[in-house]
């Protein structure tokens, strides 16, 4: 148990699916799909997929972390960095940020295209519904 722990912790194995049934909802615009898969999440998160157009959260958000290691199986500062080296090499740039769920949903909301995620209790609204993750 205390071995899982540490690799989890240090990044080299990512969480089982109960234990990111955590703090966040993968939203899309009503137009958007509402079941994914944790792989193609991920491929948009890292834009290796163009199907949707992501927007994160800020940088030090728990709920981005929370996200992170769920979905792409690694912590936001492993995420920047692979940013920093995407950029560095005249590749993509990583998903617009935002600072609060409300901007996020905004986002979502007058993008038909977009995804997104928010906190789990936040209240979505019209234009908006929960991904169910596969």
């Amino acid at each position: 148990m205390w071995l899982a722990a540490l690799l989890l912790a240090s990044g080299l194995l990512a969480p089982t699916r109960r234990a990111s049934a955590q703090g966040y909802v993968v939203v899309t615009n009503t137009a958007g799909p509402a079941t994914l898969s944790r792989n193609e999440v991920a491929r948009i998160f890292l834009k290796k997929s163009a199907a949707l157009v992501p927007v994160d959260l800020g940088k030090g958000s728990k709920v981005r972390a929370a996200f992170s290691r769920a979905i792409v199986g690694r912590p936001v500062t492993a995420v920047l960095t692979y940013w920093q080296q995407q950029i560095f090499a005249g590749q993509e740039s990583p998903p617009a940020e935002k600072a609060t769920d409300a901007d996020v949903l905004a986002f979502v909301r007058g993008n038909p295209r977009a995804i997104g995620y928010v906190s789990m209790g936040a209240a979505l609204g019209d234009g908006v519904h929960a991904v169910t993750v596969q």
